[in-house]
């Protein structure tokens, strides 16, 4: 019976197990899917004994998806190329084929949640992790103008901008510090929250709730409950909680492992996302 998992560190909330197996029973499938908690020193080791132990493919988040992208034999999908993020990985004969399936699963999470059908022009990112590339740098490649990504560390902001000015020169891009965010919202037609800031009791929140107009769409890649997410909130901030795009996302997923198209409805139950928008 072919093993499946989600890689990451931490991963004990994730519904990923419930959507994913729903899926696999929904089509008479035998496989399992598994959560496995990987520290980051002992990622690379951990990674190559997988297929040996029986693990057919797998999931990866915070905070591995980078190190997915250097440890795989070949990094099959473009999207993954150009983001140089993994989030998907499929074993064939002993090798392993990554793959990034974020992209569409934000931008089919836009439509669900915010009835966006085209790509925002001007967007907002903090954060510039592996779940960030792989949403700005397929933003910039399918519609937006412009792209400020802010990050605690600008060295990895600015070498994300470069990527993506080589992948999508039509796109304007600016790196700057977390703290100099909320300068650019003004300037922003949504704000996507992509760092890890909310997965942990007692995170501060990225940028102080009440620099963002009530009128601008925040996107929350953290699902579960969040300071940040809960203040927005209250302030009657247009939020998506992230859900939808893990359903997204993990259906792609689900078809490049089996070669068939994901059981949507089947897989929106097991995960417990909402129906409607």
């Amino acid at each position: 019976m072919p093993r499946y998992a989600l890689l990451g560190w931490p991963v004990g909330h994730s519904r990923s197990p419930g959507m994913q197996l729903a899926g696999f029973q929904a089509l008479g499938l035998s496989a399992t899917y598994e959560c496995l908690a990987i520290p980051p020193e002992e990622f690379s080791a951990r990674v190559a004994e997988l297929p040996a132990q029986g693990f057919a493919g797998w999931n990866v988040t915070v905070p591995h998806k980078e190190r997915m992208f250097q440890a795989c034999h070949q990094v099959a999908g473009e999207e993954a190329r150009a983001a140089h993020s993994v989030n998907t990985v499929v074993v064939r004969e002993g090798k392993t084929y990554g793959y990034s399936t974020d992209g569409i699963g934000v931008a089919r999470a836009l439509e669900h949640d915010f009835g966006m059908k085209a790509m925002p022009s001007r967007q907002l990112y903090l954060g510039a992790g592996g779940a960030a590339q792989a949403a700005a740098m397929y933003a910039a490649r399918h519609g937006a103008t412009e792209i400020f990504l802010a990050n605690r560390t600008l060295e990895k902001a600015q070498a994300l901008a470069q990527r993506i000015r080589e992948n999508a020169p039509q796109c304007q891009v600016h790196p700057l510090p977390l703290s100099q965010a909320p300068d650019a919202i003004p300037h922003c037609d949504i704000l996507f929250q992509c760092t890890s800031l909310g997965l942990h009791p007692g995170d501060p929140l990225p940028i102080p709730a009440e620099t963002i107009p009530k009128s601008l769409p925040v996107f929350d890649f953290v699902y579960t409950p969040s300071a940040f997410r809960e203040a927005l909130q209250r302030r009657g901030n247009p939020v998506s909680d992230g859900l939808e795009m893990l359903l997204q996302q993990g259906m792609e997923s689900f078809q490049i492992w089996t070669g068939h198209p994901a059981p949507e409805k089947e897989m929106r139950q097991g995960l417990g996302a909402r129906t409607t928008p």
